[in-house]
């Protein structure tokens, strides 16, 4: 009975603060709702219904969970590691145009080639990508969030350059040519760009969910996280293993451009990006790093921002009232994890003052 109460309480714990901040934010938009003369039940029920309701709308919601799942992993990844590859977004990028180049400049490839060759250049993007970051730090000592903020609008501009000018289609618009059809990812609905993109997404998130918890690299890792010092002297390889993990997380992200080239697009187009790198913080934060949260968190957003279009078109309400939703979330995991050490420094201050002398007693 002790042990069943203990295994519920250790499953139960992580679950707190996710449900906690999605409660919240879901309580602050229902007031944001109400101010602006709305009813906040109607307008979350449209919002749910428009992403969920019917195979149409779920195929969209589908669609939008499936560059979170990448996005989101690989930020889970890293901060598990105590990383924070907020470089997502770049190293979509640049997996996005890798796949892009490969898809149409590698002809007469069959498809059980040409496909699984794009998914390995796209990824090998992203983590080539990553791995700037991952060096300067590992090497160099130089912070790796700020590296990250600098890389992100270069990939877009570098990106940008090579579908504008270097590599550019014939035609009005910013794209590269298009892919050979035996790049394609398979199709999943005639309603939406559904792919087998979803299919991809879920089966890494269960492997890193299974390398997490049966390896030994998957238990170093969590170790660098938690006391990279005490990781150390244990005769851990801290910088390697820090570098890998940086890398692996950047080809992660690089799979999320790969769907949106290989299966939505067909083609890279320019700024195609409407930030699923950054929302991918957000699911990493809300799935406390675990893969299996990453798939609730990403189909949690999948679903609001499915329902967001059908929200402004039947309510009026904007459709970047999801986004409020989102930064509320994002806003109470901050200021949970901040709170969460605050203890912690405080009791380390205070061993480290040494206490003052108590004044003598004078006997009378």
């Amino acid at each position: 009975m002790e042990n069943q109460k203990s295994l519920i309480k250790k499953l139960a714990l992580p679950l707190i603060a996710p449900v906690v901040a999605v409660v919240i934010a879901f309580v602050v938009g229902a007031i944001l709702i109400a101010l602006l003369g709305r009813n906040p039940v109607e307008v979350y029920w449209t919002l749910l219904e428009g992403g969920l309701s019917g195979w149409p709308n779920l195929s969209v919601t589908l669609q939008m969970t499936t560059p979170l799942l990448f996005t989101g992993l690989s930020v889970a990844i890293a901060f598990r590691a105590g990383l924070w590859n907020i470089g997502a977004e770049g190293q979509m990028l640049i997996g996005a145009l890798f796949a892009g180049v490969a898809g149409y400049a590698l002809v007469g490839l069959p498809t059980i080639i040409h496909l699984p060759l794009c998914i390995l250049l796209g990824f090998l993007g992203g983590l080539l990508w990553a791995s700037i970051p991952a060096l300067l730090r590992v090497y160099l000592g130089v912070n790796e969030l700020v590296v990250c903020l600098m890389l992100n609008p270069i990939a877009l501009l570098l990106t940008g350059y090579v579908s504008t000018k270097a590599l550019k289609a014939p035609g009005p618009t910013n794209k590269l040519p298009d892919i050979a059809q035996t790049a394609y990812l398979p199709s999943f609905s005639i309603y939406s760009q559904l792919n087998a993109g979803i299919i991809l997404g879920l089966a890494i998130c269960i492997v890193f969910l299974v390398f997490n918890a049966t390896t030994v690299r998957g238990f170093i890792w969590k170790l660098i996280g938690l006391n990279p010092r005490f990781a150390h002297y244990g005769g851990i390889d801290v910088k390697a293993n820090a570098l890998w993990v940086m890398m692996i997380s950047g080809g992660v992200a690089g799979l999320a451009g790969v769907e949106q080239v290989l299966g939505q697009y067909h083609s890279f187009y320019d700024n195609f990006s409407p930030g699923f790198g950054f929302d991918g913080i957000a699911v990493a934060m809300l799935a406390n790093s675990n893969p299996l949260g990453v798939i609730a968190a990403s189909f949690l957003f999948g679903t609001l921002n499915g329902g967001s279009a059908v929200l402004q078109m039947t309510t009026g309400l904007s459709k970047y009232f999801v986004q409020v939703l989102q930064f509320i979330v994002v806003l109470v995991l901050a200021a949970k994890f901040t709170w969460r050490r605050r203890p912690a420094a405080i009791k380390q201050k205070a061993a480290a003052t040494p206490a003052e002398p108590k004044p003598a007693t004078q006997e009378v």
